[in-house]
């Protein structure tokens, strides 16, 4: 039996052999980069990567076919990344990303955002935190502050996208890329709603609970547990407002708990969501791409088809970089059976060298591509 030692100082030669070959390896592909570039070829060739990769395994050792083939995923990975960084010199997003990252952004600034529903609606907490000196404007819809945006008539919009115990806003999402709007900020804010009711109104009396669909779903089992009916509302502070005009004292709204007093209302009962750690994400948006000093998440969206190996082989890239991603959402394309589109969220930054390059390329090399942003995140949960 080799000692310890022994292995150690074999492994150390067989590296530095490893490393000359790698090296050549990762070489060669500057020139097959310059070839793709003046032939308008794309990086990432599936059924390249696939062919090699299925080669290896057939010439592998049996007993080793998952270490091989492994190994050379990451390496044809590397390889690739280094195409990327040469191919996205020649990207046509890098000048639009470079003037993004000149764009002053003062959060502290006194313009005008624009959110869904009324006073006390969560969405204008959430403007505050990020905008603290803002004029807050107040829509009916989503569609409104996207229309509002669209018309000058706001700086940015603030709107919900994620709930942690719902899941994503998928209109929300569906509307920043209608409206081909970017992400600028971002706020994570915990969220404790509160039963209101008319003053004198006793919890027993309570038949119906209304509230925006999204906070209804996060006290569901509260509500059913009360037997009441849930009622859709278009916010959870419009919510408020209908009760407090309602004579009513069998209908209560679900909403923040400065509602009460905004509305006159009486709170029957706090923390009613069925998670007690409740957190809904917000984001602002904007119709032009701007990138904060202390942006420190990436945001992008793209499409793939369909096939073994396709998806895993765009993350590998990220893996590969070190960065770290947050959150990954697919969803069909229905104009185009079996393809995906991909919402990806990354921690990163376009100043780093490395994630501007990848970002570029990717630009070019992945159908349906959308940079949606680069911002800071508020946290207060």
């Amino acid at each position: 039996m080799k000692s310890l030692t022994e292995c150690r100082k074999e492994i150390d030669e067989i590296n530095s052999e490893l490393l000359k070959l790698l090296e050549r390896r990762i070489r060669v592909t500057d020139s097959v980069a310059e070839y793709k570039i003046a032939n308008n070829m794309k990086v990432f060739d599936e059924e390249r990567e696939k062919a090699i990769l299925d080669k290896i395994a057939s010439l592998a050792p049996s007993d080793m076919t998952a270490e091989m083939t492994g190994t050379f995923d990451s390496i044809m990975n590397m390889a690739k990344l280094h195409e990327y960084r040469i191919t996205s010199q020649k990207s046509p997003a890098r000048d639009g990303f470079k003037r993004a990252l000149e764009t002053s952004h003062a959060s502290d600034g006194v313009f005008v955002v624009g959110v869904q529903g009324v006073e006390g609606a969560y969405s204008e907490m959430s403007a505050r935190a990020m905008f603290p000196n803002a004029d807050i404007r107040f829509y009916a819809n989503w569609s409104q502050v996207f229309a509002a945006l669209e018309s000058g008539e706001i700086v940015y919009g603030v709107l919900p996208v994620e709930n942690s115990t719902y899941g994503s806003v998928t209109d929300v999402y569906r509307l920043i890329n209608e409206h081909d709007a970017y992400i600028v900020a971002a706020n994570c804010l915990k969220i404790e709603h509160c039963l209101l009711a008319k003053q004198g109104t006793k919890l027993d009396d309570v038949r119906e609970i209304m509230s925006h669909p999204q906070a209804l779903g996060q006290c569901a089992g509260y509500i059913s547990k009360h037997g009441c009916k849930p009622v859709s509302a278009t916010n959870t502070a419009v919510a408020a407002e209908t009760v407090s005009k309602s004579d009513r004292n069998d209908l209560a709204a679900i909403a923040r708990i400065d509602c009460a007093e905004k509305y006159g209302l009486e709170i029957l009962e706090r923390g009613v969501q069925d998670e007690p750690h409740n957190a809904t994400r917000f984001v602002a948006v904007s119709r032009q791409l701007e990138i904060p000093s202390d942006a420190d998440k990436i945001s992008i969206r793209f499409s793939l088809a369909h096939r073994e190996g396709t998806l895993s082989r765009i993350l590998g890239c990220f893996a590969a970089l070190g960065l770290n991603l947050t959150k990954i959402e697919s969803s069909p394309i229905p104009s185009r059976p079996f393809e995906y589109r991909f919402f990806l969220d990354f921690i990163g930054s376009m100043r780093d060298e490395s994630a501007f390059d990848l970002i570029c390329a990717l630009s070019d090399e992945l159908g349906d591509f959308r940079f949606m942003g680069n911002y800071h995140e508020i946290s207060e949960i």
